[in-house]
């Protein structure tokens, strides 16, 4: 009698619940997604006893289908998917094998229907049962991302039974779930209409479509132990992370005017050179897993790339793009360290020219101080592309580049003067920032301060209190890595080890330093 009544509420509860979508415009449009008309419609949503091999939705308009082999999803799943048509205002959904008996059948549709004149499309969901109830179990809960702990939206949500013939690692990569859902795009997610028993639960990217998880997709999963399902479970975190590529390979490489080849490397690579029938001059980057060089010279035909991956050899034969027009510009563009008109204390100038160069008229690279007199400055070339100012900076100064006074290896110039007004900052621009943790805790935690790009600047040890001295008065952000492993960084998940990901903490909310003031911070930790 108590599941009778719990079913009957569910029913009530699924009428009302199609979510409707629609864009609200002027001028009398048709602002509506496409409704089922009940009357019409058999058997209707939530109807329990159904023994029949079709269903016949009856809508208010004339209707269309949109992708329907992705957005019409049926739970749990079928071996073999079934015929799906629309036409006019009724939509069939004819199942080419026999249904489970005492089964609950839930057919979402996600923005799967849409109307014939504006494409209004609706999101709601259709449940029917092959026994005298309907299943009304669920799992609700959030994927984000392991390492940003960001919600991870567009992920799918699959649900496995216990399986005593399917090792856990290969769960998700050999078998399609038998019930799935979708995370919204915070990363929220929930999955209906479940049967009692014990389950598996993953995420799956699954940028194919395939059901299945494939090697190069984000995952997460809850653990590999089995979930008892006897009850309404809320509060579920999964955290997603992406499979760490054992072997280093060669993922891209561009060949791009005038004579700029780049490699991105799928890790960080135990050897690698680069060889060619041209002189080639190495550029350093940031990225270890990111590689420039250039040509000495301008490019010739039938050149060549040789390369040697940790002991494997390769020959690379890149196409050569970004050729300009004939009549296009081909004069050198530069950026500078320069932000809104300051250096850092004691900073440099530098200048970076969008090609390496090859030679530069000094007498047209003038320096001036604030009463507009010229003054003497040493300058030097560093990785190949910048002009570096040897001059200890005190007041206010102006750069003078004359047109053609530098020349790239390639033989371009700038073609226009360039003008650059700067001064250092003063010697107290930086501030402090002093963190009390009142937790403490006996595993490794690495401290990273990193800035609003998302890079580190800054790393202590942890302790329970920790001091960052000479911080340029921006936004930060306080992470903290539990290192489990004791490998110095973070370490994403495993499926074959059991492995989730190491935790990661943020600081809720930015911290903001101030020029010459010392920002204390006291911060309550929960793991």
């Amino acid at each position: 009698m108590f599941r009778r009544i719990i079913s009957f509420i569910s029913i009530i509860a699924i009428a009302v619940s199609c979510a409707q979508i629609s864009v609200l415009t002027g001028g009398g449009k048709d602002m509506a997604a496409p409704e089922i008309d009940s009357a019409k419609t058999y058997p209707f949503n939530g109807q329990t006893n159904f023994d029949q091999s079709e269903i016949n939705i009856k809508f208010n308009e004339f209707i269309a289908l949109s992708n329907p082999k992705d957005n019409i999803i049926i739970t749990p799943q079928m071996v073999n998917a079934p015929t799906i048509t629309a036409k006019n205002k009724r939509l069939k959904i004819v199942f080419n094998e026999e249904l489970k008996e005492n089964t609950t059948y839930s057919i979402s549709f996600n923005r799967a229907v849409t109307d014939i004149t504006e494409k209004n499309d609706s999101i709601f969901q259709f449940v029917f049962s092959t026994g005298d109830y309907i299943d009304s179990l669920s799992i609700q809960g959030n994927v984000s991302d392991g390492f940003t702990n960001v919600g991870d939206g567009d992920f799918l949500m699959a649900l496995y039974p216990v399986s005593d013939t399917v090792a856990f690692d290969s769960i998700a990569y050999r078998l399609k779930p038998t019930y799935i859902g979708q995370t919204s795009e915070s990363g929220d997610f929930r999955l209906n209409y479940l049967k009692e028993g014990e389950y598996y639960l993953f995420a799956i990217e699954d940028k194919n479509r395939n059901l299945k998880l494939d090697n190069d997709e984000k995952r997460a999963f809850l653990q590999t132990e089995p979930i008892k399902v006897d009850s309404a479970i809320t509060g579920v975190e999964l955290k997603s992370y992406r499979q760490k590529r054992e072997e280093c390979k060669l993922l891209d490489k561009r060949f791009t005017y005038p004579g700029k080849m780049e490699l991105i490397f799928s890790a960080v690579p135990d050897t690698f050179q680069m060889t060619s029938t041209m002189e080639l001059l190495k550029e350093d980057t940031d990225s270890e897993d990111s590689l420039i060089y250039w040509l000495a010279s301008n490019p010739q035909s039938k050149m060549r790339f040789y390369t040697e991956l940790n002991g494997e050899k390769d020959t690379l034969k890149p196409l050569y793009k970004g050729t300009p027009d004939k009549d296009a510009s081909r004069s050198l563009k530069t950026t500078n360290n320069v932000s809104k008109g300051k250096l850092l204390p004691e900073e440099y100038l530098e200048i970076t020219f969008s090609e390496p160069i090859g030679s530069f008229d000094s007498a047209g690279v003038k320096l001036f101080n604030a009463d507009s007199v010229q003054i003497s400055c040493e300058k030097e070339i560093v990785n190949l592309r910048t002009l570096r100012f040897l001059h200890p900076f005190e007041g206010e100064f102006e750069v003078l580049i004359d047109s053609l006074a530098v020349t790239s290896f390639y033989g371009n110039q700038n073609e226009e003067k360039t003008r650059i007004s700067f001064e250092n900052h003063a010697e107290d621009y930086y501030g402090t920032l002093i963190i009390n943790l009142d937790s403490m805790v006996q595993q490794t935690v690495l401290v990273e301060l990193i800035n609003d790009k998302g890079e580190v600047v800054k790393t202590a040890d942890y302790a329970s209190q920790m001091t960052f001295e000479e911080l340029a008065p921006l936004s930060y952000q306080l992470r903290l890595i539990f290192d489990e492993n004791e490998d110095g960084e973070w370490t994403a998940g495993s499926l074959k080890e059991g492995r989730i990901p190491e935790r990661v903490i943020y600081y809720s909310g930015s911290i903001q330093v101030k020029s010459r003031w010392e920002k204390e911070v006291d911060w309550s930790i929960k793991y």
